[in-house]
This record gives C-alpha cells, structure tokens and sequence, in this order.
C-alpha cells in the first residue's frame, strides 16, 4: 500500500498576542515598520507554557475537534522542533507518556524550519512499507525563548504548535517527495545550545527564493503536474516578502498566514494546514503541496492527495 491519508489536525497558539505597535514602542522603530518588510501583524508568545505544553495543547486540539478519533492505535510519533527544552527524555517521548500511547516508536526529528516536512516523509514511509497504521506528527517551537542579535530577526518570531493524524490508505491517492540539504551553507543560519541565533538575511533571502523554486519545480516534474494543478502550496511561513517572491516565479496558489501567527518554525506548515482544514477550504482529492525550508540548510517539499 502506497497511500496514505490525513485524519485529523490540530493547533496550538498561546493566549498572549504581541502587536506590532508594542515592539515597534519599545525599540522606537517607525509604525508600519514592521509590516513592511515582513507581512506580520502579530505574533504569540508564551507566558508559563513550555515546548511540550504547546505540543501536547495541539494535539488535545485536534482531539477536541474529532471525537471519533483516538491515539491507541498510533504506532509512531514523530516530532519537529528547533526549541528543545532538554534532550532526553525528547518531545515524541513526553507525547507518549501524556497521552498513555503503548506499542508505538518515539523519534524527534531535527532540520531546521522545515523539520516538518522530513517527519512527514519518515512516517509516510513506516506506513507504506506496512510497519504502522497511523502516525502522528507534530510541529512546535517556543521562539519567543531565543536570544537574538537583531530587533529585524527578533520581531519576525512567534510560538505554537500543530499537528496531523495520519493513516495508511486503501485507495490509491498521489504522494511524491523531494528532499534536499546543502550542509556546506549551513552558517547563514544558525542557533547554538544558549539559543543563540543568528541569521545573515541576504543570503538566507537568496536560499529561500531560489532553491526552494528549483525544489518546487523538480517535485512538480517528478509527479507530471504544473503549478495550475496544484490547489493549494502550503509554504513555510517565513517572510511575506519572500512567500511572494516564490509564488511569482513558479505560478501556484499560496496560502499564507504569516499576518496573525509570524514565524513559527517546524510549527508553520501543520498550523496552516488545520487552518485550511477546518475552514473547509481543502476538500477531498485537492492536491496540496507542502514546502519547507530553513537552517542546515534544509529545504524540501511533499505534493500529496488529500
């Protein structure tokens, strides 16, 4: 079996809501400032929650909204964070134990902001070679926690999480890949142990409206599909600025919405797709295309069948 199909999704954004104004106030910085060069309103932050708080928060989301749906059968959890609280026990693994999930693998997935798309593409790959049902993956990120060198790097960052539910599939539905790292770049994007990061924008700007067009266009060539047949790219959400710039140069559909929750990380792609999910915007049989990408370098892109 090939297949495989999203059950469920879920999103967590903390309570505490930081505008524009009030960082713009206390960096005295120019009103509109901010907007302008990255398409963000506003962002969320933290007060008492932790990375595994925001996570599990997520996923009881996504419970709340599918009553039908359970975790006893999830065979594997894959998480995708930047954010790391400790090492061990990992996030997958304090999942497991919140939600009392027996017989099922733990794994945390490390990639940079598109650390979602390879825990995606990990358990796609458990599923269709019939090790598991289900998977469960999660993206999430405590951002606001970070130290930063500069307002225009620290004024882009925002926390949350979300989350998928998915499941192997008996009709037949389209699924491709391509991922990519390019190690040898890593240092124009980087964050150490103290949560330290820096980020040289020029040329991260240069990685993020190239490679990821060149990603786009060789998935969309290994599946036989140009940009017009996709109904919906789900991008990372990292600067408006460039989410326009690659949606110009390769024609898709871009959903966005960077404007209310900023940049959020491995957190971006899952909270946008539950936002598209319960909108009612995807429907059955749309093909979505997720892409990721960030710090490694890391960038990749999934083009799947919903």
């Amino acid at each position: 079996m090939n297949s495989i199909e999203i059950v469920a999704t879920g999103k967590y954004l903390p309570s505490l809501i930081v505008s524009n104004e009030e960082i713009e106030k206390k960096n005295n910085l120019e009103d509109g400032y901010i907007y302008k060069r990255t398409g963000i309103e506003t962002r969320h932050y933290v007060e008492k929650e932790n990375l595994e708080d925001v996570a599990i928060l997520s996923i009881e989301d996504m419970l709340n909204k599918n009553n039908q749906v359970n975790l006893e059968n999830v065979g594997l959890i894959i998480a995708a964070s930047t954010t790391y609280d400790s090492l061990m026990p990992s996030l997958s693994f304090s999942i497991q134990n919140y939600f009392n999930i027996s017989n099922c693998m733990c794994l945390d997935v490390l990639a940079g902001c598109s650390g979602f798309i390879n825990a995606l593409d990990i358990a796609q790959k458990y599923i269709i070679t019939s090790q598991i049902e289900y998977a469960l993956i999660v993206g999430a990120e405590v951002l606001s926690k970070n130290k930063y060198n500069s307002i225009n790097d620290e004024m882009l960052f925002g926390d949350g999480a979300g989350c998928i539910l998915i499941k192997s599939c008996k009709e037949e539905k389209m699924y491709f890949s391509y991922i990519e790292s390019i190690g040898e770049n890593s240092k124009i994007l980087t964050c150490d142990d103290k949560h330290n990061l820096y980020m040289d924008r020029k040329n991260v700007y240069r990685f993020a409206t190239t490679k990821t067009v060149e990603n786009i266009n060789k998935i969309l060539k290994l599946a036989n599909l140009n940009s017009q047949d996709v109904d919906f790219t789900i991008p990372h959400q990292s600067n408006i600025r460039i989410l326009d710039k690659i949606a110009s140069k390769t024609g898709v559909k871009m959903y966005t919405n960077i404007r209310q929750y900023a940049n959020t990380f491995c957190a971006s792609i899952p909270i946008a797709i539950d936002d598209l999910f319960y909108s009612g915007k995807i429907k059955s049989k749309d093909k979505i295309l997720l892409l990721g990408y960030g710090g490694g370098l890391n960038l990749g892109s999934i083009l799947m069948e919903v």
